[in-house]
């Protein structure tokens, strides 16, 4: 027993100067060894910001807009003072209608923009490539947006805008905050509808998921006509409708039931009388699209519930 606490004893002091040596050297300092390299902390920047083939180096102090859709989301993240300048069919927000106005993205005004000189000019529509070469000539930087074909490209398109307005820090946040009333409405109709086909016209033209309508109305349910074709509007005979037989039929209010091909009277949807008319504001929300979307989903969902919408829609039934 004694031999061995001598032993421990004299491990622990061996233990004790090694660990002390080392210490030693730690304290040391090699002068001819390379200072310590820091880490740097590098704080991203609001911009550069890229949209669309243009580089933002900093935010465009004065906008004209081509685009209604465009002008409202402008107003609504909170830049509508640097709006100089708006297309003649931009009504919305009514603080506006005193903003120079500078044609259509159809027919604009090049003398009206080139004047008025803002840094940036902004459509969702295509612009005549002679008009834009004279517009940028002059110093105007022309942005032309695609237009949204789902409700997600509707949110980049609000991320988009306020990150050339805003810097793209908060550009995220901006977007969620816009568009938070759309989203809870949209997740308030999930699963409202089983089946639909939105008509769009006599001829049986439809709506498949590659426009922005036929996608917005899959929020509901499903869309019998999405996977027809790849074209945006599907023309359809009455015998590939009546086949797909949907749960709803969807009608603008410019188009009766009546006027339909007569076989359609067939459809399930016309025997339930589920039929929803979309009256011209919910229209225009769906061909605008902004937030205010949310108010045309309300104004479905209420037709849904009116047990299946005994509305036969636009005008009454010649025959009667």
């Amino acid at each position: 027993m004694y031999i061995n606490k001598k032993i421990i004893r004299f491990v622990c002091c061996a233990l004790a100067a090694v660990s002390a040596a080392l210490l030693c050297g730690c304290t040391e300092i090699d002068e001819d060894a390379p200072a310590p390299v820091m880490a740097t902390v590098v704080s991203e920047k609001p911009y550069p910001v890229n949209a669309g083939s243009l580089i933002f180096e900093e935010a465009p102090q004065t906008v004209g807009s081509l685009s209604p859709a465009v002008t409202e989301i402008i107003c609504e993240l909170g830049f509508e003072d640097r709006l100089t300048g708006r297309s003649e069919y931009c009504d919305y927000p009514e603080s506006i209608s005193e903003t120079a106005a500078l044609g259509s993205a159809a027919n604009p005004d090049v003398d009206a923009i080139i004047e008025s000189a803002p840094d940036l000019l902004i459509s969702l529509s295509p612009i005549a490539k002679k008009d834009i070469t004279a517009i940028e000539a002059a110093g105007t930087r022309v942005w032309i947006i695609s237009p949204p074909q789902s409700t997600g490209d509707l949110y980049r398109c609000y991320e988009d805008i306020a990150a050339v307005f805003g810097g793209k820090l908060n550009c995220s946040a901006a977007a969620e905050d816009a568009l938070e009333p759309l989203k809870k409405a949209l997740y308030d109709a999930r699963d409202s509808m089983e089946s639909f086909v939105y008509i769009m016209s006599p001829e049986l033209a439809a709506a498949s998921d590659s426009t922005f309508a036929g996608n917005f109305f899959s929020c509901f349910g499903k869309n019998a006509a999405a996977k027809l074709s790849g074209e945006e509007d599907i023309s359809m005979t009455a015998e590939e409708l009546l086949a797909l037989d949907p749960e709803w039929l969807i009608l603008p209010d410019s188009v009766s039931v009546y006027e339909l091909p007569e076989e359609t009277s067939g459809l399930s949807a016309v025997k339930n009388g589920r039929i929803i008319v979309l009256d011209g504001d919910v229209l225009e929300r769906i061909e605008r699209p902004t937030s205010r979307l949310d108010s045309a989903v309300y104004a479905i969902l209420e037709q849904i519930k009116e047990d299946g919408g005994e509305n036969t829609g636009g005008t009454e039934n010649p025959e009667e």
